[in-house]
């Protein structure tokens, strides 16, 4: 039976990118649909739309109380140990903006966190356990499976750590955005 949730996995191989491809694709298509007539115009786009990597303002772009990250940096704070709480908290995307959620990044060096829930789009995702990603020579994981954000839905996101205080974590992925958007600054 295939598995149509994210699972966390060491790397993206064929069969992962091609998933990432088919996300990456499905929301271009709903853009161009619900932002016609732009079109999808690239890297650089000089009209229409285009992608580039998820930055933690996308997410925030809009409304939503923030507890970790601000418009340009990725931070949990966790202020009980062992204990749920909220990373972001209702998190609005901007009429602009789409989101893909390909993974996710650790750079703290005690590595205290355990555990993510992401509540998406209307869509509550299992827990997903990243312990096991500290055993990997490298400080990322990647989702099985993509989440895709449409324009001015929600995201909450929840972390269970270990250890309180600061915790440098981030998401992995790509903003399809209009042009306008993309080329404003912080």
């Amino acid at each position: 039976m295939p598995l149509n949730f994210p699972v966390l996995y060491k790397s993206q191989d064929l069969k992962g990118d091609a998933i990432v491809a088919q996300a990456v694709q499905m929301a271009i298509t709903d853009a161009e649909a619900l932002w016609q007539p732009e079109k999808f115009d690239g890297v650089f786009p000089v009209k229409g739309f285009g992608i580039r990597r998820l930055q933690p303002r996308d997410i925030v772009s809009n409304s939503g109380s923030i507890v970790g990250p601000s418009n340009s940096t990725w931070t949990f704070s966790q202020g009980t140990a062992s204990t749920w709480q909220t990373w972001i908290s209702a998190g609005v995307l901007s009429d602009s903006c789409y989101i893909v959620i390909t993974g996710i990044y650790n750079y703290d060096t005690n590595h205290s966190l355990e555990a993510i829930k992401i509540n998406a789009d209307g869509i509550e995702y299992p827990v997903n356990n990243i312990e096991e990603m500290f055993g990997w020579d490298i400080g990322t994981a990647f989702f099985s499976h993509p989440i895709v954000v449409r324009p001015e839905k929600t995201i909450t996101i929840s972390a269970k750590t270990r250890l309180t205080g600061q915790h440098d974590i981030g998401l992995l992925g790509y903003t399809i955005a209009k042009r306008s958007y993309l080329i404003t600054t912080l």
